[in-house]
């Protein structure tokens, strides 16, 4: 199960180059490292949010694996806390769509059922 590190420091950027002069990136470290699986998992979920997108990523690094918030230095309090809230409720939830069977599954299961009810 991922988990975000308590033990570890969360790293801080404000700024960053001049087209973000006025973000604030925060990395929040997960204990360990994901698999591409679980990024692909957590990117879907990400972009499912749209109504307000939530600027979140996950990245897996060498040392360990990362969620990723960049927001205006201008955000309100309570949307910020928002934000990282959201960004982190969706670390259980790319748990869960890991481990779900593919879509395909399904379909699969009955083709196959019915291939062999063909077959007598």
């Amino acid at each position: 199960m991922t988990a975000i590190d308590p033990g570890a420091d969360i790293q801080l950027d404000p700024g960053g180059d001049e087209k973000h002069a006025d973000y604030v990136t925060a990395r929040i470290p997960l204990a360990g490292h994901v698999s591409p699986e679980w990024l692909r998992c957590y990117r879907k979920l990400v972009e499912e949010q749209k109504d307000p997108p939530l600027p979140a990523r996950a990245e897996d690094e060498t040392d360990r694996s990362w969620i990723i918030v960049r927001v205006p230095a201008t955000i309100t309090d309570e949307r910020l806390r928002q934000v990282l809230d959201a960004a982190c409720d969706l670390i259980l939830k790319a748990d869960v769509a890991e481990q779900a069977p593919p879509p395909t599954a399904k379909a699969e299961a009955i083709i196959r059922d019915w291939w062999a009810v063909r077959r007598g």
